[in-house]
């Protein structure tokens, strides 16, 4: 099967995995206090640690959307050496990037008429971008075609599921995803919200714990729920800047489920940029509607 396969930066998966695979990734652009950085590939832990530190420290974040220009320019790479491509892109209920891709493969469609271009909403984010990814390379590997694997891909997207826990609510305020009284009150009781993805890819509370010990048990209540080890046994705990609490997190869904595959991965600044530091995940493949 010959085509080649582009994800956003924003999958949060150990980059010598994704360049042994010959991925292409879609560079991405945060926002340090009205300063733009680029984000040509996932981050390193190091690089992750000045980010939220810098959030903790006060610096007001944020991201900055894809153009359907950049598609345009980095499709027509691949089409120029009459190369189909599979697109994953990061949440349509979280960000403009997939329309952006549509528009931006629609036009290199046009000037390479036997280049087909697949974009797929993957209604998440950061590792299960990287689960679904797992899923294209291994089809693609056993000779899937490009329209398959994109069915495929669109199949399993809502069967990933997220559960989030955030740190504190101040990060999710100065994004605009809730009120500052939400904010104040949830601070005082030391209130930690979860959040999950839902069938719309979009970021919703689902709970609020107080305390973090609460919080990471209903996160791994979650999973035991929603878990459906009958597909892939993969798991990602992400984290932003916590790693002690993630690795922690990862021991205990282990004690669920001995068979899993977990990976520890840092939370790069395109979701972190709104939950702020202190940020944990497990993201699997279940029933997203559990919750």
């Amino acid at each position: 099967a010959d085509y080649e396969i582009y994800i956003d930066a924003s999958l949060d998966l150990d980059y010598s995995w994704i360049e042994e695979n010959g991925i292409h990734i879609i560079p991405m652009k945060y926002v340090i206090d009205d300063k733009e950085y680029l984000m040509d590939r996932p981050q390193t832990e190091e690089e992750l640690k000045i980010f939220y530190d810098k959030m903790r420290a006060g610096s007001i974040t944020g991201t900055s959307q894809i153009t359907p220009y950049t598609y345009e320019q980095l499709f027509s790479e691949a089409a120029a050496q009459k190369k189909d491509i599979l697109y994953l892109a990061l949440s349509s209920g979280l960000s403009s990037t997939y329309d952006s891709s549509l528009t931006g493969a629609r036009a290199v469609m046009e000037d390479h008429p036997d280049v087909r271009i697949e974009c797929v909403d993957t209604l998440g984010g950061t590792g299960g971008m990287g689960l679904l990814l797992m899923l294209a390379i291994k089809a693609r590997k056993e000779g899937m075609s490009l329209s398959d694997n994109a069915a495929m891909l669109r199949d399993n997207a809502l069967k990933v599921c997220y559960w989030f826990m955030v740190e504190d609510l101040i990060y999710l305020k100065r994004g605009g995803r809730i009120s500052s009284t939400a904010a104040l009150a949830g601070s005082v009781l030391n209130l930690k919200p979860v959040l999950k993805i839902n069938d719309e890819g979009k970021l919703v509370n689902i709970s609020k714990q107080r305390g973090v010990p609460r919080a990471v048990k209903y996160l791994l209540e979650c999973y035991q729920g929603a878990v459906d080890t009958a597909l892939e046994n993969d798991v990602i705990v992400a984290h932003a800047d916590c790693r002690e609490r993630a690795e922690k997190l990862a021991e205990e869904v282990r004690r669920i489920n001995p068979a899993a595959r977990i990976q520890v991965c840092p939370m790069g600044p395109v979701i972190g940029a709104h939950t702020g530091p202190g940020f944990v995940a497990v993201i699997h493949f279940g029933n997203r509607n559990y919750r």
